[in-house]
């Protein structure tokens, strides 16, 4: 198994896995067409790996897709939690279900984890599936229930 930095190239590759994630992790109707889905994936990675607010990875296996996983990169003013502001979010983790059951989630989020270390960053947040929750947990996650979000309508 090999595990390698996403590239610039990989932006189909990547927003491809994105909706095939999202199709299996979902449990309503898809909010919008999924070519447009597509596309708009496809737009962010090529953007933000390419400026590097993005860092992913994907495992390969005898030239299969396997997994991939990322952290998006985010600065904002100091806070107790995160003194220098700079923390991650990790997501976009997919296990293609041929390769599950062999500790690639794990793996990947190790090295993301320590991308993240290495680039300063304080805090590594995520929103969990069902499914992914005990990788998370079994790494040291913890989970935190003062987040709140409100939808911005067009």
């Amino acid at each position: 198994m090999e595990i390698r930095i996403v590239e610039e190239k990989d932006a189909v590759l990547l927003a491809e896995l994105r909706v095939a994630m999202r199709k299996e992790r979902e449990t309503s109707a898809m909010p919008m067409a999924e070519n447009d889905f597509l596309q708009a994936n496809i737009d962010y990675f090529s953007e933000f790996i390419a400026n590097g607010s993005y860092y992913g990875l994907i495992a390969e296996e005898d030239g299969k897709i396997a997994a991939t996983g990322g952290i998006c990169f985010h600065n904002h003013p100091p806070s107790y939690g995160v003194p220098n502001g700079k923390s991650a979010c990790l997501l976009n983790m997919y296990t293609l279900p041929d390769f599950r059951g062999r500790g690639l989630a794990g793996k990947i989020v190790s090295m993301l984890v320590d991308r993240a270390a290495e680039c300063g960053c304080c805090k590594v947040y995520l929103n969990a599936s069902d499914m992914g929750k005990g990788v998370y947990i079994k790494f040291g996650f913890k989970e935190v229930s003062n987040e709140m979000v409100f939808d911005i309508k067009k």
